[in-house]
């Protein structure tokens, strides 16, 4: 429990250190019990209960507990844990939908198998930080009588601002989405949150003995499902950093190298990678990836000399995907020739390939072969309108970018 309270103190100065933290052990459980507790803090000093029940056991109870705060306590925890409940029953769902309608590439069904637990435990521990933030000067502003419908909004729309921010982190955190698509997912997604107000009345018939026994039995073995598969990876991952203490064994290093990609720690998959080169110089996997990896951060040198060597090593690499990468790093060096020999090449073995078209007309166009490179472009968005649904959901920013570039050229002319 001490370390989930670390991550919470850690979220308030360092989000998104504690988010990327919170990401990959997802300890969804002390997240629920900590956002419980928060809301009911909140509840129980933005209510005013505290000072009513000093009062009632003051003026009839003495220093005994009175029946009065029996009652406050019992309602106040109900009204906690049903808004607990709507947000990871409803808003945590909701944000994943938004997502898969922002980013195509993956559906719904999916991010909800791979990233519930996930994107959960950064919500939840997001919801008990902005509810304990707010507590304090909740706390004190009942005390001074000063709860007025002003305030009492104020307050409320302080707290559900500050969470917001935080979903948005999570939502570039957890599902490396850029901000500006995790801003539009978090708003997207608080359109679930037009519901929250009419949680407090269904509080009490929500949380019935009766009702919570028939969620549990309705959504247990889904529940089970999406939880193992992302305790699996957990397990995963320690498995693979068990296998690197082998020094041996380049591939262990090489798939750490892509789970840390993958969660966007770029340094860290870096010195992966390159600890599997140093074990294996004939790791061609690991120098396709540090390619990619320089050429995405402008050290074009860099990412042409880790092609060479995949080349060297293996020019069929994945299907000749490296000739499309050193034929992106020639286009963003200016070399716009090498660029179309590389991605022409690449062509040949995967003439369907959107992105890999998209790329060559460009560069065709960089050459000044405006026309050739509109029936690339052409070409483009007719293979992925005509592509399986699977596809297209993957290829179809390349559509709409061939899309914008003919349109482009029509403005120019």
């Amino acid at each position: 429990m001490l370390s989930s309270l670390a991550l919470l103190i850690k979220l308030s100065y360092q989000p998104k250190s504690a988010l990327a933290s919170l990401r990959d052990s997802a300890p969804y459980l002390a997240g629920g019990m900590l956002a419980l507790l928060a809301t009911f803090a909140f509840e129980y000093a933005a209510s005013g209960s505290f000072w009513v029940e000093r009062s009632a056991r003051g003026q009839a109870f003495g220093d005994h507990y009175s029946p009065i705060l029996i009652t406050l306590l019992v309602s106040n925890l109900i009204a906690a844990a049903a808004p607990v409940a709507f947000v990871a029953l409803v808003f945590v769902p909701a944000c994943l939908f938004s997502a898969s309608l922002i980013d195509r590439r993956t559906s719904f069904g999916v991010l909800l198998r791979q990233e519930y637990a996930p994107l959960l435990t950064c919500v939840l521990y997001s919801w008990a930080l902005s509810h304990l933030v707010i507590t304090i000067p909740a706390f004190f502003l009942s005390a001074l009588g000063q709860g007025d419908a002003v305030v009492l909004i104020a307050i409320g729309a302080a707290r559900f601002g500050y969470f917001l921010v935080l979903v948005a982190l999570a939502f570039h955190t957890v599902l490396r989405l850029s901000y500006s698509a995790a801003l539009g997912g978090t708003v997207l997604a608080c359109v679930s949150l037009i519901a929250l107000p009419l949680v407090p009345r269904l509080g009490r018939f929500l949380t019935s003995p009766m009702i919570l026994i028939l969620v549990i039995l309705f959504l247990r073995s889904y529940w089970t499902e999406l939880m193992s598969s992302h305790e699996g990876r957990i397990r995963f991952k320690q498995s693979l950093e068990t296998a690197t203490l082998n020094p041996a064994d380049a591939t262990a290093h090489y798939n750490l190298g892509l789970i840390y990609q993958q969660r966007g720690m770029n340094e860290e998959a870096k010195a992966s990678f390159r600890r599997a080169i140093e074990i294996d110089t004939d790791e061609t996997d690991a120098h396709y990836q540090l390619g990619r990896m320089a050429r995405a951060e402008g050290r074009l040198a860099d990412a042409i000399q880790h092609f060479d060597a995949v080349v060297r090593q293996n020019s069929s690499h994945s299907q000749n995907e490296v000739w499309r990468e050193i034929g992106r790093a020639y286009l963003q060096a200016g070399q716009f020739e090498d660029a179309a020999d590389a991605l022409r090449q690449f062509l040949d073995k995967r003439p369907s390939n959107a992105e890999g078209r998209y790329y060559y007309g460009v560069a065709l166009n960089r050459l000044g072969r405006e026309k050739e490179a509109l029936v690339e472009m052409n070409v483009v968005i007719e293979s992925v309108r005509t592509s399986p649904p699977y596809k297209y959901r993957m290829e179809k920013s390349w559509m709409r970018e061939a899309q914008s570039f003919i349109a482009n050229s029509g403005a120019q002319k």
